[in-house]
């Protein structure tokens, strides 16, 4: 067991090595928009939000901060090794669940396929679908009643959105939508 964490932990340190950090992605911001859908890792306060309908899908939200740059997260996710929660959703993200091309989009990110993960950055090159997954994900961020967990991301990034949007208690200059390709404790 101990020679697999070395392992998953060996794996994540080389796919580091070839993907940008968030601070090298978002580097030119707000004059340079960065390609998307495009790679990337940081370190995050996450929650969790799972109890969707479909339990292949999970929402991570949360915030990382440096210098000049507050990222909020928006990362919509398959489930492979979650197991689905027992709370139903709150009634603001079934609001925002009512958006149909919202909806086709996370159903994409929840298949977790290549193929669908070109639909889902094709559906999510829509301003307004952007839009309403993040307040999918603002409210989803603002309701969650306990401490985030300090975490090392590797995602895929499908859009962003310009803020400063409000996100939770923090204003964010920007928010990322995308897909986790792993979530590391730290």
């Amino acid at each position: 067991m101990e020679s697999a964490g070395r392992d998953h932990q060996a794996a994540i340190e080389a796919a580091k090595q070839r993907i940008p950090s968030v601070q090298q992605l978002f580097a030119g911001w707000p004059a340079t928009r960065p390609h998307m859908p495009n790679l990337a890792h940081a370190e995050a306060d996450l929650y969790e939000t799972s109890s969707f309908a479909d339990h292949r899908l999970v929402l991570y939200t949360g915030v990382s901060r440096w210098p000049g740059l507050t990222v909020g997260w928006a990362l919509f996710g398959a489930a492979r090794n979650v197991q689905p929660g027992h709370t139903s959703l709150p009634h603001a993200l079934q609001e925002a669940l009512a958006d149909p091309e919202a909806v086709r989009a996370l159903q994409f990110l929840a298949a977790d396929h290549k193929e669908t993960d070109e639909a889902a950055s094709e559906t999510l090159s829509n301003p307004r679908t952007v839009l309403t997954l993040v307040d999918l994900a603002s409210t989803a961020y603002a309701d969650q009643p306990r401490q985030a967990l300090r975490v090392e991301v590797g995602t895929e990034l499908y859009a962003c959105h310009s803020g400063p949007v409000p996100f939770g208690t923090t204003v964010a200059d920007v928010i990322c939508i995308g897909s986790p390709i792993w979530i590391a404790g730290l």
